[in-house]
């Protein structure tokens, strides 16, 4: 009988499995993280000789694509001195759907956010905001892999179906620079000190600008966030290609909204911030 990847038990059998199979400790009793969508399951494990680790169990139809190449990617190609959770190990099985098991260095510091927005006041000091713009501008120096990228040009030329007004406003949807990007670049996806970046799964070549603009649109419902992520990026994000990312990210905001709660929430920030951005 195949397995039905929708299910919570599916994939924590798959979870369960996977530790089994990399003679990993699974802590008892196992606290374990559930990914937004359903698509993943995360955990604390031991390593056989001792050390503390993290294992994620995602499916998929199948074992291509770049969100299920994502992390083992991002080990290969992408510098040291880019602060992530490291990958070691992976287990991959099954057919329609696959599993696939990845083993990352287990990161301490906490997440800046419990959720991809931010429901509260920001603290991390200057020493932060300055680790986050030169590792990123590391990660801009990266060459992404061929075909690699965060939006295909049919999502593009959607974003007036979320955002009739671009149209009004005549604005040219034409990415013209791409580059290197964690592409979910949320408040859950960081932590505190020392800085993290976490779940490489979608990284690649983005339009210039996505990264801070996500940073951005995830911080407006806290507006004395909001206006220091705008400060400490106003070189990209008071650009031309600054305003582009911010559009299409306030896009995809909308277009989630119906799915679940987290974008609902956002949605009417996102609707308020691209009409700003369209009058300026």
């Amino acid at each position: 009988m195949t397995p039905d990847v929708s299910s919570d038990s599916a994939l924590v059998s798959a979870w369960q499995d996977a530790a089994a199979a990399l003679d990993l400790t699974v802590p008892s009793p196992g606290e374990l993280h559930h990914g937004v969508g359903g698509r993943t399951v995360s955990g604390p494990v031991t390593r056989p000789e001792g050390h503390v680790a993290w294992l994620r169990v995602e499916s998929a139809p199948k074992p291509a694509g770049r969100l299920w190449e994502g992390n083992r990617l991002a080990e290969e190609i992408l510098p040291a001195r880019i602060p992530r959770p490291r990958l070691l190990a992976a287990h991959t099985w099954g057919t329609g759907p696959v599993f696939q098991a990845l083993v990352f260095s287990r990161v301490d510091a906490a997440p800046v956010s419990s959720t991809p927005d931010l429901r509260g006041p920001l603290t991390v000091d200057s020493t932060w905001w300055t680790a986050l713009r030169r590792t990123l501008r590391a990660l801009h120096h990266v060459k992404a892999p061929q075909q690699r990228r965060s939006h295909t040009p049919g999502y593009i030329e959607r974003i007036p179906t979320y955002l009739p007004e671009v149209v009004e406003a005549g604005v040219d949807l034409t990415v013209r620079t791409w580059a290197t990007a964690h592409a979910d670049l949320h408040w859950a996806n960081l932590t505190h000190n020392p800085l993290v970046l976490m779940d490489w799964e979608g990284w690649g070549a983005a339009p210039a600008g996505y990264d801070a603009a996500v940073l951005h649109a995830y911080a407006l419902p806290v507006p004395d966030t909001a206006a220091r992520v705008r400060a400490a990026f106003a070189d990209v994000l008071d650009t031309e290609d600054g305003r582009l990312a911010e559009l299409i990210i306030c896009a995809e905001i909308i277009q989630a909204a119906p799915r679940d709660d987290l974008h609902a929430r956002l949605a009417p920030y996102a609707r308020a911030h691209a009409r700003h951005l369209l009058c300026t």
